[in-house]
């Protein structure tokens, strides 16, 4: 009594599987190249053929305190402001500067980074200045390009 139940247990099956395998191809056969390309954007930006939105990195501040916030990729430069730790920053791109604790890498802040404390002793056009932190006490969450 078993057998024809083993029987009809595996021909169930194996039509399922067979009825599986068809549909894929009938799915792979349906492949897009009747379909005009299409061009990707992430975020805004230009909507014209080569042309690419800007892309900013978001890292994340990992001093023990506030991290100084400079004018120039350097110790000596002027102070623009504090970071704080554990708060997010958005890096435009890096650049080789002085080195802080055995890192050379400084990264430049995008212009929209609403983190920064601006110091009272900072100009008021402070905001118009690049601005630059430590690649040591930043944690990248993605790769950041070069300067140009």
């Amino acid at each position: 009594m078993l057998k024809p139940t083993r029987t009809t247990l595996a021909l169930a099956t194996g039509s399922l599987v067979l009825g599986l395998v068809g549909a894929g191809a009938a799915v792979a056969d349906d492949g897009p190249e009747n379909l005009p390309p299409q061009e990707i954007i992430v975020g805004g930006g230009s909507t014209e053929p080569g042309v690419y939105p800007e892309r900013h990195v978001t890292g994340k501040v990992v001093s023990k305190g506030p991290l100084t916030v400079r004018s120039k990729p350097s110790t000596r430069s002027q102070s623009l402001g504090h970071v704080y730790p554990n708060s997010k920053v958005e890096i435009d791109c890096k650049k080789y500067g002085d080195n802080v604790d055995g890192n050379r890498i400084w990264y430049r802040l995008a212009d929209r980074n609403s983190s920064l404390e601006q110091d009272a002793a900072a100009p008021k056009h402070a905001y118009d200045k690049e601005r630059w932190v430590s690649a040591r006490y930043v944690k990248n969450l993605s790769e950041v390009k070069y300067c140009r």
